[in-house]
């Protein structure tokens, strides 16, 4: 595959796309057994497991009749989900979800894989690699469901719903944004082309996706960071400027129905007890949400316990080598992953809604492949000689 020119290159996404579309259709047809139900369409929902949708359709509905409520969500998916309450006057989520779950499955999916592809190709430069990364992508809800099926995971099928982008739900367009976002930034700093114009884009971008999901506000910070750092202060006032009034009507919201523009949504399902009570965010957020994640995973995948330790190995050699070629990369990278994680894992259920984490699959995928293809690996676990002092070294 090193020899993958620019139309092989866009043949193998388009490529990729159909067997994506193909993948759906099996799933909606029960193949594997995935408990569809509306002609395919929508997942059979009980018991303890019941999406958020609810929550997001009223608000959405509400902002389609312009009168907006009061809600635990944020308002970007609801936004989203807005014009397609109000073209067909639906009274409950059942009736919007066909559409949702064509948008969702087919659509934004496929965006995703597009744009996980010329993101890894800004990164390795080859287009074969980049190919490489968006077939790990397209094909990682099944990765997923085979080991928690393996493993007898006790919400395995719940997961391979939301892992299929096909629930009604704020993950798939949170991550889209953020991918988009992203990828511009990375392409137009290769191209030494972070103007104040592309800057303003990304501000917007990236903002809309905070919009979707509240963790993806601490990405602001980190671009605007890394703006200061590349001494382009003008850029960076632009970025600022943009982000904050793509983002001003969340904060005018929390304002009118919450009394400040820092307390969300969240305050209205109080989880008293269950987790750390703060005035933004209720009791959503705790340090013993972090054991808890582990506990369950030892309770139900204890092998990744044990492969864990490998798996940052490698995470840290991939970023380690793009480190050494690119700092700013590879910051961009390591936040990118490091901040989606690092704010869920103290989230309560973060362990039974690994939704939570798919903005970081991508640069995950892009580290994992700097990782194992470098020949440093190889040599540290197989071979008799290793580098002096025992550590690795990567070029």
């Amino acid at each position: 595959m090193n020899g993958v020119n620019k139309n092989l290159f866009w043949w193998g996404i388009v490529g990729l796309i159909l067997l994506r579309f193909l993948m759906v259709f099996l799933f909606m047809n029960n193949i594997p057994f995935t408990d569809m139900q509306l002609d395919g369409f929508r997942p059979n929902f009980g018991g303890s497991y019941w999406p958020d949708e609810n929550n997001y359709f009223n608000l959405a509905r509400s902002f389609a009749e312009f009168s907006p409520i009061t809600n635990v969500a944020n308002i970007g998916y609801p936004l989203f989900l807005a014009p397609i309450v109000y073209l067909t006057d639906a009274s409950s989520p059942i009736e919007i979800a066909k559409i949702v779950f064509i948008v969702q499955a087919f659509l934004l999916f496929s965006l995703a894989i597009v744009l996980t592809a010329l993101t890894a190709f800004e990164i390795f430069k080859k287009r074969s690699l980049a190919l490489l990364t968006a077939t790990i992508f397209t094909f990682y809800p099944y990765l997923l469901f085979a080991i928690l099926k393996l493993a007898d995971f006790p919400r395995w099928l719940p997961a391979f719903h939301y892992q299929m982008w096909v629930v009604i739900g704020a993950d798939y367009l949170s991550a889209v944004l953020l991918f988009l976002g992203f990828y511009l930034f990375i392409k137009k700093f290769n191209a030494e082309k972070l103007t104040i114009i592309s800057v303003i884009l990304i501000g917007a971008i990236v903002s809309a996706a905070a919009l979707v999901r509240v963790a993806n506000i601490l990405y602001l910070p980190l671009i605007f960071l890394i703006l200061i750092g590349l001494k382009k202060y003008r850029e960076s006032i632009a970025f600022s400027t943009a982000s904050f009034l793509v983002y001003l009507p969340q904060w005018i919201y929390n304002f009118y129905f919450f009394g400040s523009p820092l307390t969300y949504g969240y305050r209205i399902k109080e989880l008293s007890g269950h987790g750390l009570e703060t005035e933004f965010l209720g009791g959503w957020l705790s340090f013993d949400n972090v054991l808890i994640f582990f506990e369950k995973v030892w309770q139900n995948l204890p092998v990744f316990i044990w492969l864990l330790p490998i798996l940052i190995l490698i995470l840290i050699l991939g970023f380690w080598r793009i480190f050494k070629q690119e700092k700013h990369l590879a910051v961009v990278l390591g936040f990118w992953i490091l901040l989606n994680i690092g704010f869920y894992i103290f989230f309560v259920d973060a362990q039974s809604q690994l939704r939570y984490f798919i903005p970081s699959i991508p640069p995950l995928i892009i580290l994992f492949i700097l990782g194992i293809t470098d020949k440093r690996l190889y040599k540290f676990f197989f071979s008799r000689t290793r580098p002096p002092g025992g550590g690795l070294i990567v070029r």
